[in-house]
């Protein structure tokens, strides 16, 4: 059983990138078989025993998302959100049968194909060769199935993590490995994410100063700081440009004003951001009228239709998340909605960084995927996100099996 279970998280992400029907069955074909074998049970008791802090947290938000039903403004609705939270439940199974080294490696191997593979899917979509029908994908923001929404989000932190590889490697690997980081973040600027930009800058900063502080030495991490300036300029001078401008011209409200015909990509990310303004703004407002317990699990939009139907939204229409999980998580449960989204993320990133990353390769998993839900919160529903939520989960379980296999190891590794 345990062998099936490793196959299917293995294609899983395998096809990650192309298909999110395909990925949903084989990780929930993989929950069936750990929760009926026993395995998600066992695993729930390694993380109770080794990462304590982090499972009463994790307990806690989860409880918060299921209690939140009770005071929803629409239960219908909260029903839908607390099945956006399923891929969470493979966390116990994944870190207990992910306990050996080997198959640890088979799966990131497979996550790694995968990723690699959508790359040279990337570049076909983006001269025409392929059409993708995803929302936020096309040739000119060639972003395959993921959408420019996520696409930051994944490869960032894929690309940080390759970069991690290199400074553990050398020779012909470390080329090949820091090639594939380069493509990742060439593509991640060609798209129109602009999250993407922030969250994959902010990983290889992550990762260049905890290289720096582990070896006591600035030396070794010259070449991070070296390919850290050439994204810059990457971002300053080529495709990302435009878009960064706009962005920054909805801050300072200093755009000029065109028709729609004549929009350019500093146009369009001028009316993103606003049109995210309009909804962070709504959101607050919202918030003030339930201040203490929000509107509870799938509450929003019944309470954003309510404000529209009286004037009071700024918004021009209705939205479920307000691409923001920090104002989403104060709206649905209130400051203790907030507060344990808080304590969560800064206790997953805490076990990484307490952790020598020169003497691992999968130490890194716990700060940069907890980090880069951090960022990407700020822009969107990061933590129910199909593409971020579950490759951050599937992530930090495999970081967690690596200090899961040795005490309650009693009857050996038994496959079948």
């Amino acid at each position: 059983m345990k062998l099936s279970i490793r196959i299917f998280l293995c294609a899983a992400v395998l096809v990650f990138p192309f298909s999110v029907a395909v990925t949903n069955i084989f990780l929930g074909v993989a929950l069936a078989f750990g929760i009926l074998s026993g395995f998600w049970w066992q695993g729930a008791k390694l993380c109770w025993r080794n990462y304590k802090p982090l499972t009463i947290v994790f307990c806690g938000y989860m409880g918060i998302v299921l209690l939140g039903l009770l005071w929803s403004l629409d239960p219908e609705r909260g029903l839908h959100v607390l099945g956006r939270h399923w891929f969470w439940l493979l966390v116990p199974i994944t870190v207990v049968i992910f306990q050996q080294e080997k198959w640890r490696k088979y799966f990131l191997l497979s996550l790694s194909s995968g990723l690699a593979l959508n790359l040279v899917y990337c570049v076909l979509q983006m001269y025409g060769f392929v059409e993708v029908t995803t929302d936020g994908s096309s040739a000119e923001d060639a972003t395959g199935h993921i959408g420019h929404i996520g696409f930051g989000f994944v490869y960032g932190l894929w690309a940080a993590w390759l970069l991690h590889l290199g400074m553990l490697w050398g020779g012909n690997q470390r080329l090949f490995v820091w090639g594939l980081a380069a493509w990742s973040y060439v593509m991640i600027f060609s798209a129109q994410g602009r999250s993407g930009y922030l969250i994959a800058v902010a990983l290889m900063l992550c990762l260049f100063i905890k290289w720096v502080t582990d070896s006591k030495s600035w030396r070794i991490a010259l070449p991070l700081a070296a390919v850290l300036v050439l994204i810059l300029l990457v971002a300053a001078l080529g495709p990302a440009k435009e878009r960064l401008q706009g962005t920054w011209l909805a801050f300072t409200q200093t755009q000029d004003q065109r028709g729609l015909d004549q929009l350019d990509s500093s146009d369009n990310a001028i009316l993103a951001t606003q049109s995210r303004f309009q909804m962070w703004q709504t959101s607050i407002d919202i918030w003030q009228l339930y201040p203490l317990l929000g509107v509870g699990t799938g509450g929003l939009p019944h309470a954003v239709a309510a404000l529209k139907e009286q004037g009071l939204s700024s918004s021009e229409f209705i939205f479920a998340h307000p691409h923001n999980q920090y104002l989403l998580n104060l709206i649905r449960w209130g400051p203790s909605g907030l507060l344990l989204l808080l304590a969560l993320l800064v206790v997953w990133m805490r076990e990484g960084i307490k952790v020598d990353w020169q003497y691992s390769i999968i130490a890194p998993f716990f700060t940069l995927s907890g980090f880069g839900l951090a960022l990407h919160g700020l822009s969107s529903s990061s933590m129910e996100e199909h593409f971020s939520a579950i490759l951050a989960a599937l992530l930090l379980a495999i970081a967690m099996s690596e200090d899961s296999d040795k005490p309650e190891q009693s009857g050996g590794d038994n496959d079948y």
